[in-house]
């Protein structure tokens, strides 16, 4: 099919570009456009009933009009009108066409720049990328569109729309997500910039007109919040590595650490990782001779979330470590309670494998188990497991799974208790581990804060 008209749905930023562009390199080519802010004219501007009758028809609208805009265009269209499709996103999109226009002519694509980038080359479109991830035009068809593309300067670049997304999710959107970080700082240019800076001014500069975009591209890419949480560790990252020589408080040599639970906590197992990793070394008889320069940590064992966050926030601890988040059992309810109730920085986040184990009294055997206490957390980790093998016992939530087990040894808790905690809980406090890894996932994992004031 030859195309004779396109028409352009939509005349921001993006379609007068689209507008200018086949003036340039098909000047051949009918463009009608439509746009409800612009009176019909009918030289320029028309009704989109006029325009969905093009031979082809570009949807240059945002992201999140695009399905709105689509049941629209499509009944107004010839059934051999060519859709394309130039969205950001493409996985939202495509999904889209397949569904909705199915058995009509039509092409996915993303020309990965912009007018910005446009104006700033003056108009130099060579090595410009226009990626291809989906279609319904037949082999002819597309190789003429492809070798036209190729002709005008454009780079053309092949592959799915979950490729690109994952692209898109670390390329222009965590490029626009550090620039909206900037732009926010109030920093601008000097005038000694080097050039590097500028690089990234320019992306300010660009981030600053986009910030609709920005916030459809977060909404409708799904690969957007794992790009922010990897940035997010790796900010953490660099900061411990800025921080390694650097005491956490003060110019004590010895850091305080205060961990949400008690003795052989996941918590504390979570600030023995923390520390290991940075390079602390446990103040305590046979932790090995310390190296020169190094620092030494103390463990402040707090129970909850509250009670280390109270104390950091009164300089009582230097560090505090808490769990936020667990893999099963979702966000941790009272460290998001202590977050909105105390100030502190977040100096990183990590994740620990956690492996939860039934424990009893030395001696006690299963039959005599009528109660199973733990933190709620733990409880949800192994709600299949007891679901399914104890029926009858009574299931009680306590306030820290190894202060249960510490409680349970002492005597304050029934023998015929069971508690759900850390092998480690069971060896520090003389217990009996009835069953190991209990958990109802194998992959169970828990987020933990290193947080300072």
């Amino acid at each position: 099919m030859q195309i004779k008209t396109v028409g352009i749905v939509g005349y921001g930023a993006f379609g007068a570009l689209a507008h200018t562009l086949l003036g340039r390199f098909a000047p051949e080519v009918k463009v009608r456009v439509y746009a409800p802010e612009k009176k019909a004219d009918g030289q320029t501007f028309f009704s989109l009933a006029e325009v969905a009758k093009c031979d082809a028809v570009i949807l240059a609208v945002p992201i999140h009009a695009f399905e709105e805009v689509l049941k629209k265009v499509l009944p107004l269209t010839r059934k051999d009108t060519v859709i394309i499709d130039v969205a950001t996103v493409k996985v939202h999109t495509a999904a889209l066409l397949k569904k909705m226009a199915k058995g009509r002519p039509y092409i996915s694509t993303h020309p990965v720049w912009g007018p910005e980038s446009y104006e700033k080359r003056g108009g130099d479109v060579a090595g410009f990328r226009i990626v291809m991830v989906d279609g319904t035009l037949d082999a002819g068809e597309y190789t003429r569109l492809i070798d036209f593309l190729k002709k005008c300067g454009f780079d053309v670049v092949e592959m799915s729309a979950e490729e690109h997304d994952k692209h898109v999710a670390e390329t222009l959107f965590l490029t626009h997500f550090i620039a909206q970080i900037v732009l926010r700082t109030g920093i601008k240019r000097t005038t000694m910039d080097t050039v590097s800076f500028g690089w990234l001014m320019n992306a300010v500069e660009t981030a600053q007109h986009d910030q609709e975009l920005f916030k459809d591209v977060y909404r409708y890419n799904p690969y957007c919040q794992d790009a922010i949480k990897r940035f997010g560790f790796g900010e953490t990252e660099v900061r411990d590595f800025l921080d390694m020589s650097t005491p956490i408080h003060g110019n004590s040599a010895s850091i305080r650490v205060g961990v949400a639970g008690a003795k052989g906590s996941f918590s504390e197992e979570a600030a023995r990782a923390y520390a290991k990793k940075t390079g602390l070394r446990h103040a305590e008889a046979g932790s090995g001779p310390a190296k020169a320069g190094s620092k030494t940590f103390s463990l402040d064992y707090l129970i909850s979330v509250e009670d280390v966050l109270a104390k950091l926030e009164k300089g009582g601890i230097d560090l505090g470590v808490f769990p936020i988040e667990n893999s099963t059992g979702g966000v941790v309810t009272e460290a998001v309670q202590g977050m909105a109730r105390h100030n502190f920085k977040i100096k990183k986040m990590f994740d620990i494998d956690i492996k939860q184990n039934l424990i009893v009294r030395k001696g006690v055997t299963r039959d005599a188990v009528r109660t199973i206490t733990s933190h709620e957390q733990a409880l949800k980790q192994c709600k299949g497991y007891l679901k399914r093998v104890w029926k009858k016992a009574k299931i009680k939530e306590y306030e820290d799974t190894a202060k249960a087990a510490e409680d349970l040894a002492s005597g304050k808790l029934p023998a015929t208790t069971a508690v759900i905690a850390s092998k480690a809980a069971a060896d520090i406090y003389g217990l009996k581990v009835l069953e190991a890894g209990i958990q109802d996932l194998k992959e169970n994992s828990t987020t933990f804060i290193a947080a300072t004031w």
